[in-house]
């Protein structure tokens, strides 16, 4: 399991690098008080590792630290964001 520090972050994506690659990635964009998450993505050897719920937790933690609420379009963020109670208070709608 790669360590969320290791999380990094460029404009409308959060994303994991491995030997200078990206193996997991989650997109998003920015429209006011909410952010959009429209895709997430991980490299198919690294499936199973929990990779594309640490960056929705990442993410839930950038909404909370910014005052802001999370849209998932991705259905597996959405997914996330609803069977975790801890996530709901991001939650839009």
């Amino acid at each position: 399991m790669i360590a969320v520090s290791h999380i990094q972050e460029d404009k409308g994506r959060f994303y994991i690098k491995e030997e200078n690659q990206t193996i997991a990635e989650l997109a998003f964009e920015e429209e006011g008080p909410l952010i959009i998450i429209t895709h997430t993505q991980v490299n198919p050897q690294n499936q199973g590792e929990g990779l594309a719920t640490e960056l929705v937790a990442h993410t839930v933690q950038y909404a909370r630290e910014n005052d802001k609420k999370i849209k998932p379009v991705c259905s597996f963020a959405e997914q996330v964001l609803k069977d975790e109670q801890k996530y709901h208070d991001v939650l839009n709608g």
